[in-house]
């Protein structure tokens, strides 16, 4: 929904006092479609582990940008009979955004598909999009403040500067948490955003335990959770389609030595989705 709420956004951002009806139209199909179409690959994603690897694949790929464009680009001459070079850079635009936005969340993406399967994410923009949302109220209310035509691609554009504000924001202060981590020693860090400004759940590795803290934005950086690292195989354990998905979709993993299976999770998402834990039996 957000991808779409984008997708509008773009639209509205977009000069059309010298459009007619049908360009219009084609230019709000190429800005939305374009802003959701890398999430076409959910009508074959499986339900399963699977999943991880089946979803912002290759249809999230930046060397698939430029061909969701052409495409927008040919469709609306085949539909709308509109040819107009900046359909194709709007739907360029529409994608890429996509694209970025999966990246800056903890789920991640595939951004170097089909080089590498690796998943892609600095975790820094909660999955949710809770203050894009917000911003889009504060739009929508100036739009019924302010009427006449002259203040719409304002307040449209509007939209596109508080929200590079706050994604700037949140870069930046995540920027400085990273940083000061590393200077701890950390070897490895990563991010899963809170729904509000400024809070962020870091998980950063050292002497084989990933630690768990909370930091908000004028308070203390706090340790909430270790996560000891047992010794394992891991290419014996990749034999396992499961696990082998988990190890190319986290930033890191922990895996944990309970006799007669080994525990596999990505700590950022331990206990909250059911693929991301996993237990495998060992092999004789």
């Amino acid at each position: 929904m957000t991808h779409t709420l984008f997708g509008f956004a773009i639209y509205g951002a977009l000069n059309k006092i010298k459009m007619d009806n049908k360009t219009k139209l084609a230019f709000l199909a190429a800005s939305v479609g374009s802003s959701v179409i890398p999430d076409i690959d959910l009508q074959w994603a499986s339900s399963s582990a699977k999943y991880l690897m089946s979803h912002r694949g290759i249809t999230h790929s930046f060397f698939m940008v430029p061909v969701w464009a052409a495409l927008f680009y040919v469709l609306s001459y085949i539909i709308f009979r509109v040819k107009d070079r900046r359909i194709f850079t709007t739907a360029f635009a529409g994608v890429l955004l996509h694209i970025i936005s999966d990246w800056t969340n903890a789920w991640g993406t595939g951004l170097l598909e089909p080089f590498t399967s690796r998943r892609y994410s600095i975790g820094v923009i909660p999955n949710e999009g809770h203050i894009f949302w917000a911003i889009a109220i504060v739009v929508a209310l100036l739009l019924l403040l302010f009427r006449r035509k002259e203040y719409r691609l304002r307040i449209f554009r509007t939209f596109w500067f508080l929200s590079a504000i706050y994604a700037s924001f949140q870069i930046a202060f995540s920027a400085y948490i990273y940083f000061e981590l590393k200077a701890e020693g950390y070897k490895q860090v990563s991010f899963r955003a809170d729904r509000y400004p400024g809070g962020l759940t870091y998980f950063a590795l050292n002497d084989n335990v990933v630690v768990e803290g909370g930091y908000e934005l004028g308070g203390e950086r706090e340790v909430t959770q270790n996560y000891p690292i047992d010794h394992v195989d891991l290419e014996e354990l990749k034999e396992n389609r499961s696990a082998r998905d988990i190890i190319l979709f986290a930033p890191f993993v922990v895996t944990q030595d309970l006799g007669d299976h080994i525990r596999l999770f990505d700590p950022r998402f331990s206990g909250r989705i059911a693929m991301l834990d996993i237990q495998i039996p060992k092999v004789n």
